[in-house]
């Protein structure tokens, strides 16, 4: 094990040592709750302080979990918040597409699906809840991708100029100015050969565009009529998810890229 990955796993135990019970803890109390040495403690204290991770009392010579974690805590809440609001949804999406439905999240620079819903046809395409995934490739990824901040996809695109031709680039940079005027991506034998996605934006109460919901199956039942006809269910599902997300269409915020 490198000696990066214990200091993450000592910073883990520090901060899961703070409970409902002992929401304050001093060094000597955090030493005998890890089993790590006072010196230890103080150093990862230090590192988790400057995070904003923890605070420090500076009269009683305390700590406490600090305001980041409950930012972290408020991430969480949100996606466990949308999942409950999109289940039933998704559900009748998937019921009357005969398709696999799934809502995907911006994860740093990748995108990662919190929930699914599999199509009922022995053929079918499966997105594995918890894992990480491209935003510069497939309608989800895309998605999101199109709809994200300025920063996220400036770091997309320059991490992409290494890997892709002048040519590719400026084609993504096109179909991503594409996406949002659209309000929907579309991709076909594209991340993975043979399979078919259309996803659209889900926005909250504030208009930002936090999450998406897609449509994905075997390509060759994504015929032309089907593909119009999917585009309009994908279309109404996030709609209706946003709405419930408390989004108008009045607080739209049309950012460009």
């Amino acid at each position: 094990m490198s000696e990066t990955v214990r200091s993450v796993e000592r910073a883990i135990d520090i901060l899961t040592s703070f409970t409902m019970e002992n929401p304050a803890l001093t060094v000597p109390e955090l030493s005998q709750k890890t089993g790590l040495t006072k010196s230890t403690v103080f150093r990862l204290l230090a590192s988790l302080e400057a995070k904003g991770m923890v605070e420090k009392n500076p009269y009683t010579h305390e700590y406490r979990l600090g305001i980041r974690i409950l930012s972290l805590g408020n991430v969480v809440q949100s996606s466990l918040e949308l999942v409950d609001v999109a289940k039933p949804i998704m559900k009748g999406l998937s019921e009357k597409t005969q398709e696999t439905v799934n809502i995907n999240i911006v994860h740093g620079t990748n995108r990662v699906c919190v929930d699914r819903i599999d199509g009922n046809q022995a053929l079918r395409k499966v997105s594995e809840v918890g894992k990480l995934l491209p935003l510069h490739a497939g309608a989800s990824g895309k998605l999101l991708l199109a709809f994200s901040d300025p920063e996220i996809i400036t770091h997309v695109l320059k991490e992409q100029k290494e890997l892709m031709e002048e040519s590719a680039l400026n084609n993504l940079k096109l179909e991503l100015f594409d996406i949002r005027e659209k309000g929907y991506a579309a991709s076909f034998s594209e991340r993975l050969e043979g399979t078919a996605s259309i996803s659209a934006p889900i926005r909250d109460y504030t208009g930002e565009v936090i999450a998406g919901i897609t449509i994905s199956g075997p390509l060759v039942r994504f015929t032309e009529i089907k593909v119009e006809q999917f585009i309009h269910d994908i279309l109404d599902a996030s709609e209706k998810i946003s709405r419930e997300m408390g989004f108008m269409k009045g607080k739209l915020k049309n950012k460009l890229l």
